[in-house]
């Protein structure tokens, strides 16, 4: 079933906004307002951001080992409704245990749809325009974070079970643009027709690894600006709940800029040269944050965050492209993409801890500081390398 080029990049851009915004950072906005009304505590919501994670991981398993049995529309279809239940579920405060199921539910029903959205978009796209579409796929993330930080202070004026109407509303929205698409995507039989994928060459697959391990160590570096920014606005610069929510939309304009131009950058120097710039912005960001009290400063510090996340996330996946073909791409994404999960989950919940055994919103950025410096190394180490691969 073939759709029009413009349709599915469309659905795509919804899938990305479900997957990684809806189902992840959009929650972030929401913390002060959690704590203030005594949802959670600091520690508190950081965790359940961790069981978010984990449900995250194990959506990861699924989209990896399931396709085989249930097939990649059937997949996408169930985590399609699974976020759209779990968001829809943290709407209501029924105590901790309830909120962090919830959390699980939904970061499990975005993993699929990261993993997979590629793979589904690209065979609607003409060869020339694959990169550039891609990118315009990721821009779904922060299309829709600024939609979310413009929007949410109005509904959580009302009250927070409101704040998380709207975003389970908009994640129906989404889902509901997005549903035509998987009609598209392979069924358990075309999935097992399709036969075992061919391995890769050693020098190839250290590449690969070079590329997967600064993946995993930016999902850890990121884990202070897409978790703890907000409240860190809110309660040691003294910016109001709406003020931290809409500052937090530079991150989502950043993520915008970045995913887009992210296919322009990578057809004009090259994925390796992009990446590794990209890495260098990133860990300039945390740099700002660490070296100044101006809210001004940490701000342009969240758009160029948002920049760096998303700009990586798709740089990333076009560079697994290049590196593996079109045939693996889906299988060695969704390691890449389980991996950004790990990172996720450990940063979450590790850095949580801390928070609870009393260091600082800062301590926290030092460290992710020192994780983003090596993910910059590696990446300059991948731009070195260049291998032949079959993306050239």
């Amino acid at each position: 079933m073939k759709h029009h080029p413009f349709y599915a990049t469309l659905a795509g851009l919804s899938l990305i906004a479900i997957g990684l915004c809806l189902c992840r950072y959009a929650y972030t906005p929401l913390i002060p307002s959690m704590i203030n009304a005594h949802w959670v505590d600091k520690a508190g919501a950081g965790y359940l951001s961790g069981f978010n994670c984990l449900g995250y991981l194990l959506g990861c398993f699924a989209a990896l080992f399931l396709p085989g049995s249930v097939g990649v529309r059937r997949l996408l279809r169930i985590s399609l409704l699974l976020a759209v239940l779990g968001q829809t579920m943290t709407a209501w405060n029924l105590g901790f245990i309830w909120l962090a199921i919830a959390r699980g539910i939904t970061g499990f029903g975005g993993a699929s749809l990261v993993i997979h959205t590629p793979a589904v978009v690209l065979p609607h796209v003409t060869e020339n325009w694959k990169k550039i579409a891609l990118g315009i796929v990721f821009t779904g993330a922060g299309t829709a974070i600024v939609l979310v930080c413009l929007v949410l202070p109005f509904f959580l004026s009302i009250s927070v079970t409101a704040g998380w109407l709207f975003e389970a509303g908009l994640t129906f929205l989404c889902a509901a643009i997005a549903w035509p698409l998987t009609a598209s995507a392979p069924t358990a039989t075309a999935q097992r027709q399709a036969g075992p994928i061919a391995p890769l060459e050693k020098s190839v697959k250290r590449t690969l690894v070079l590329v997967g391990t600064a993946y995993f160590l930016a999902s850890i570096g990121i884990t202070p600006h897409m978790l703890f920014l907000t409240d860190y606005l809110h309660r040691h610069f003294g910016t109001s709940v709406a003020e931290s929510s809409q500052l937090f939309a530079l991150v989502g304009v950043g993520s915008l800029v970045g995913a887009l131009t992210s296919g322009v950058t990578a057809r004009l120097f090259g994925t390796p040269l992009a990446l590794a710039a990209n890495y260098l912005l990133g860990t300039v960001a945390v740099l700002m944050v660490l070296l100044t009290t101006s809210v001004t400063v940490i701000t342009v510090s969240a758009f160029m965050m948002g920049f760096f996340l998303l700009g990586c996330v798709a740089l990333s996946s076009i560079r697994t492209g290049e590196i593996s073909g079109v045939a693996r791409h889906p299988h060695d994404w969704g390691i890449l993409t389980l991996g950004f999960g790990l990172g996720l989950a450990i940063g979450s919940y590790g850095l949580s801890g801390l928070l609870s055994l009393g260091a600082s919103y800062y301590m926290l950025f030092v460290i992710a500081q020192g994780i983003l410096a090596m993910a910059l190394l590696l990446s300059i180490w991948v731009f070195l390398r260049r291998p032949q691969t079959p993306g050239g």
